[in-house]
């Protein structure tokens, strides 16, 4: 029995000993681990502390000692290209983010029904006009002809008249040489008879007769020579064109009166025709400018007026506009500028030409940009003559519109590659330090 105990005894205190070194070494292992974890949570704590710190400075202090814009776009004016006329866009040239120059065609828009009036008034009176020129040319033809009949006609009066005269001179002519004949027959007579009469070969009585004779034979003679220098003169007359005659003399001023008045009509019809040409060649070259102005509204090319790159095209191929409806938005990219928001703290130092530094990215180099406007509010019309709409701004917050300044600033490229014309794109502003 004593034999048996003891080996149980002593594995028993053996078993002891080892199961309280064992707890031993679990206690102080257990020490080092629960340090360790402690530790854990500290780090963690700390970062946590660190995170919040740099949350309110980032928050709070920073933005309090920024000056940078909360928000800002790029921004540049913008065009309309409009149409003078009603009609349907047949053609629209261009599309958006094109480049267009002064003078480029952008669309064509064709009206068929456009108001013709004034060339149907035009066209009326130029044929009204070339028939006012026919009927006279017709009339002046006639008058003319009619008139060179009359001519004619009195003309052969006329040398009748001269050949009646010329025969009548000769007849006065020889009434006076038989006149002048017969004063010196008598006077001859005369003469023989006073000799007689010296002689006592006649009686006083024969003496008286022949000088009574000799008288009568003068009278007859003065009165014949009286006649003749009369019909010379009516020669002389007749030779001017002047009518002689009695039986004759009142067809004669009829003649000469018809062809006076022809003559008369002739010249007006002359003048009238040169009015009326000259009028008329007024009319078609009005005619002409109205009949292109129709062609043109009929089949109108609309071009830009200013340089720049299309924005949006208003109006496709097909749709029907009226006059003054815009077609096509133009954005002047030479104008390239910025609008920016900012806080009412930064407000406070903004003024018209301050300077800003503009960003395109985080990478890029900055611009410099001068402020143009300060709008505490934009308006819509205000906001219409720019291409993109202005961002939103809290309220007591400010409006800075700028433009770029930088040299290096450049339009839009035709090649679609880097494109600093790109309205409404977002930037970063800031305000420059005075």
């Amino acid at each position: 029995m004593r034999v048996s105990k003891l080996p149980s005894f002593v594995f028993f205190r053996g078993q002891r000993r080892t199961g309280s070194s064992r707890a031993r070494r679990v206690w102080r292992g257990g020490c080092r681990g629960g340090q360790s974890g402690a530790f854990v949570p500290k780090l963690a704590g700390y970062v946590l502390l660190a995170f919040v710190l740099w949350l309110m400075v980032s928050t709070l202090v920073q933005p309090l000692l920024s000056s940078q814009a909360t928000r800002a776009v790029l921004q540049a004016p913008v065009g309309l290209i409009t149409s003078p006329i009603n009609g349907v866009v047949t053609q629209m040239v261009v599309h958006s983010r094109d480049m267009v120059e002064p003078g480029t065609v952008v669309a064509t828009v064709r009206n068929p029904t456009v108001n013709q009036e004034i060339l149907t008034t035009l066209r009326s009176q130029h044929l009204a006009l070339q028939s006012q020129l026919a009927q006279l040319g017709n009339q002046f033809k006639a008058d003319n002809q009619e008139m060179r009949s009359v001519g004619q006609e009195a003309n052969v009066h006329r040398q009748a008249s001269v050949a009646q005269a010329w025969e009548a001179w000769q007849v006065a002519r020889r009434q006076r040489d038989a006149a002048h004949s017969m004063v010196e027959e008598q006077e001859n007579k005369v003469k023989t008879n006073q000799a007689l009469l010296a002689e006592g070969a006649i009686s006083e009585q024969v003496m008286n007769a022949s000088v009574a004779q000799l008288n009568t034979a003068r009278a007859t003679a003065a009165v014949a020579e009286q006649a003749f220098a009369g019909q010379a003169q009516t020669v002389a007359s007749a030779g001017q064109g002047a009518f002689v005659g009695t039986s004759g003399n009142s067809l004669f001023q009829t003649l000469a009166s018809r062809r006076e008045a022809l003559r008369n009509s002739v010249g007006r019809a002359q003048q009238d025709g040169a009015a009326i040409l000259q009028q008329l060649k007024q009319v078609i070259q009005l005619e002409d400018e109205e009949r292109r102005r129709v062609e043109k509204l009929s089949s109108y090319e609309i071009k830009a007026t200013q340089a720049g790159q299309v924005h949006s095209v208003l109006a496709p191929e097909g749709a029907y506009v009226t006059a003054g409806a815009s077609l096509v938005r133009v954005t002047d990219c030479s104008r390239l500028g910025v609008v920016a928001v900012f806080p009412a703290r930064v407000a406070k130092r903004l003024g018209i030409g301050s300077m800003l530094d503009v960003k395109i990215g985080e990478n890029s180099k900055s611009m410099p940009a001068r402020v143009e406007q300060l709008l505490p509010v934009a308006s819509e019309e205000l906001q219409s003559t720019y291409s993109v709409p202005f961002p939103y701004a809290e309220q007591g917050s400010l409006y800075a519109v700028a433009r770029i300044e930088s040299k290096e600033a450049p339009a839009a490229p035709a090649d679609g590659g880097s494109n600093m014309c790109a309205p409404g794109k977002v930037v970063t502003a800031t305000l420059q330090r005075s």
